[in-house]
């Protein structure tokens, strides 16, 4: 969890700093985080940790337009 927090978090960063563009590098990382997300929102039962990594997810899925096959 405290890798896809810092990778989610640091390609927003750089996608904030880039003016909303990401390198395919980049682009990667979010996609495997949403997907990592999504395992580690199957198995959370605490509702504070749930609300956060929902948060966190959407943001991921809102950097990548939304338009990812693992952004739904």
């Amino acid at each position: 969890m405290v890798w896809l927090d810092a990778a989610v978090a640091g390609c927003v960063s750089a996608w904030l700093d880039s003016g909303g563009s990401l390198d395919a590098g980049r682009v990667r990382i979010l996609r495997e985080g949403v997907a990592g997300l999504d395992h580690v929102l199957s198995v959370i039962t605490v509702a504070e940790e749930l609300r956060y990594c929902r948060r966190l997810r959407e943001l991921a899925v809102l950097v990548l337009g939304g338009d990812s096959p693992l952004a739904g």
